[in-house]
């Protein structure tokens, strides 16, 4: 917050800033996946160190578009459709990514490999979804390593698109299923019906 508040840092929304908005707002939750440690720890500080938090919270954006269009920063991704827009549509796909409304073998949404079909002129960074690596697909990059599951956490350097990361120092929380691999790119010498129509 301190970084975002001295201008030398951007941050957006995820699902667990914007459900601890909820929380902090009076809303009902569930306290899963670290909410409840997370509340517990802010009811030890002031009133007013809470009500900066809800509202530093609370107005996050969905995404950014950065470097003249070249890049696009969104929790869990963004198809090029919906770069520069807000709607809840948008917002959701930048929070929840592609979801199907199922839920796996482990409790947890199932997500389309929005990436695999990517195609935007402009850089996709985002998280969300653990995978082993962080690798370049169709012009996207998730970033999200699983540092909080003991991976790493991986941060990139643009406009040089490098790699850095760092091992995590502890497993943090325990995952509820194995990182998902990185998602498959799409061939390229493949023409797509959704290409030309």
């Amino acid at each position: 917050m301190g970084m975002v508040a001295d201008g030398d840092a951007l941050c957006v929304c995820g699902n667990h800033e914007q459900k601890l908005a909820r929380a902090l707002g009076g809303r009902k939750v569930a306290r899963t996946h670290g909410l409840a440690e997370s509340l517990a720890q802010l009811d030890a500080e002031p009133d007013e160190f809470r009500d900066r938090v809800h509202a530093f919270c609370d107005d996050l954006v969905a995404h950014y578009v950065l470097d003249g269009g070249r890049l696009v920063v969104a929790h869990a991704g963004l198809p090029e459709r919906f770069h520069r827009r807000a709607s809840g549509t948008v917002r959701s796909f930048a929070l929840y990514g592609d979801t199907t409304g199922e839920t796996d073998e482990f409790g947890l949404p199932v997500r389309l490999p929005w990436a695999k079909d990517y195609r935007g002129r402009a850089a996709v960074v985002y998280g969300h979804v653990p995978t082993p690596e962080a690798e370049w697909v169709n012009n996207t990059i998730c970033l999200d390593t699983g540092a909080v599951f003991g991976g790493k956490l991986t941060a990139l350097r643009y406009p040089e698109r490098e790699l850095v990361d760092v091992p995590a120092g502890a497993v943090w929380y325990e995952p509820s299923r194995p990182p998902a691999p990185s998602t498959t790119e799409r061939d390229p010498d493949v023409l797509d019906l959704d290409d030309v129509a």
